[in-house]
């Protein structure tokens, strides 16, 4: 994404010298992106205790299909872009290995999967 749209997303807010207002948005994507993923691993957890209660067939493939219509990626949408831009250079926390490590943990059964 060029780097211009940034700006040009600050300047139509109207930013004054610190962009407080931009900066405590951030701060709340920030801590609802926090519960986007926790809410997906609990939805991962309940998949997977709900499919050792089904038949083996029915519970292999909800197993399978675990991570199935979860979080839909918000990349590309300017103002989430500028939020990664701010809060983490650029970097997606949707995406960061530390999540990715609690979704498989999560998968095989293993919630809280909090260390």
């Amino acid at each position: 994404m060029d780097d211009n749209l940034y700006y040009d997303l600050l300047d139509e807010v109207n930013c004054a010298d610190s962009c407080e207002a931009v900066i405590a948005l951030c701060e709340l994507v920030d801590k609802l992106v926090a519960d986007i993923e926790f809410l997906e691993l609990e939805v991962i957890s309940t998949r997977h205790l709900l499919s050792q209660y089904m038949d083996d067939e029915e519970g292999e493939l909800l197993r399978m299909d675990i991570l199935s219509n979860l979080t839909a990626s918000h990349s590309g949408e300017p103002a989430y872009e500028l939020f990664k831009f701010i809060m983490y250079g650029g970097g997606d926390p949707m995406e960061f290995r530390e999540h990715h490590i609690k979704v498989q943990e999560a998968c095989k059964g293993n919630w809280p999967c909090f260390h």
